[in-house]
């Protein structure tokens, strides 16, 4: 497995995540509430991983097509 794949898996994993932590919130509970939290938080951070990994992936595709310019 590629590093682009984990980053995606990991976005993945994270999104359905916080989509089962949102149908959670129904229950009302303080339990409820701290998964809901972690798993935004953890969602937030996923996204952001997969901005990074993009941002450098064009980079990297960039410098490499001036170089062969």
């Amino acid at each position: 497995m590629t590093y682009e794949d984990r980053i995606e898996q990991q976005l993945l994993e994270a999104r359905r995540e916080l989509e089962a932590a949102v149908q959670g919130l129904n229950a009302g509970t303080e339990a409820a509430r701290v998964r809901y939290g972690r798993a935004l938080h953890e969602a937030e951070i996923a996204e952001r991983l997969a901005q990074r990994q993009a941002r450098e992936q064009r980079h990297h595709q960039r410098s490499w097509s001036l170089v062969a310019g």
